[in-house]
């Protein structure tokens, strides 16, 4: 809980740098673009709100993040995996720790996805949970005892 408290402030001084980056981007003002490792908008939009913000749907590919009358927009590229856009008044650093960080919620939610199919497959495929752990990073050791095989 305290990684999730830690990084709403720093999403609202980034979100604060880069207001008015659409109106910008359209006027062809300088952006710049960074590339994410995020393909799927419901995840994006978990990881977005855990940082304390909301997101508007523009439109199948764009999206609209808000924190106060600031905001920032994610898009998709071609290949279906979103980028931010920047205003070049923002520090490279800071939008990149911006992007860093929820880089760490969005995997946090494909684990918890990943977590969560685990446990409600596994007996179905012979597997019986023997123990877990989970560690500081919130990353979470499974052992699985093999109850049957399929010969």
């Amino acid at each position: 809980m305290s990684i999730e408290l830690l990084l709403i402030p720093v999403g609202i001084a980034v979100a604060h740098s880069v207001g008015n980056l659409i109106e910008k981007h359209k006027h062809g003002e300088q952006t710049y673009k960074l590339k994410t490792v995020m393909k799927r908008q419901s995840l994006l939009q978990k990881a977005i709100e855990q940082y304390g913000c909301d997101v508007h749907e523009m439109n199948q590919q764009n999206y609209q993040t808000e924190v106060g009358d600031i905001k920032i927009y994610f898009q998709q590229d071609e290949h279906g995996v979103f980028e931010a856009v920047f205003d070049e008044s923002v520090k490279v650093e800071d939008a990149a720790e911006f992007i860093d960080n929820l880089h760490t919620e969005y995997k946090y939610f494909i684990q918890q996805e990943t977590y969560q199919k685990l446990l409600q497959q596994s007996s179905k495929h012979g597997l019986e949970l023997e123990t877990e752990e989970i560690h500081e990073d919130r990353s979470i050791l499974m052992t699985f005892n093999v109850t049957k095989t399929d010969r």
